[in-house]
């Protein structure tokens, strides 16, 4: 699937849906450094886009670089800061670098998007 795609991004380089499959099929096939460097064009051309900006922070989080996947989450959450994958990994984040009063940030903004949810309270 990936040669498909890559034949179709060569046909219409601009595609936006064309390089996101190219991205997400590389992180899938345990390939970060080129799922980086994909998900980093689409970045470039959709540099708001919530989704792209976490998912850059996940693949880092695997390659063990803290300092990029903190920047691209919270990067993120300055875009949607609702999303709840973000925001706890925000907070675990803080309070494993022992920042508490950061993580209480995150954690009370968890707790105002699911106040049923017993975690937060």
């Amino acid at each position: 699937a990936l040669g498909l795609f890559e034949k179709l991004h060569q046909i219409i380089p601009h595609s936006i849906e064309v390089i996101w499959q190219i991205a997400d099929l590389f992180d899938i096939a345990n390939q970060p450094r080129m799922a980086i460097k994909w998900f980093k064009i689409l970045s470039a051309r959709v540099p708001t886009d919530p989704s792209v900006l976490s998912r850059l922070g996940n693949i880092y989080l695997k390659e063990d670089d803290e300092s990029q996947a903190y920047h691209y989450h919270h990067e993120s959450y300055r875009y949607y800061p609702v999303d709840m994958n973000v925001i706890s990994w925000l907070g675990a984040y803080f309070v494993k670098n022992e920042m508490y009063e950061k993580a209480v940030e995150y954690f009370e903004r968890a707790a105002q998007i699911q106040p049923s949810e017993v975690k937060w309270k």
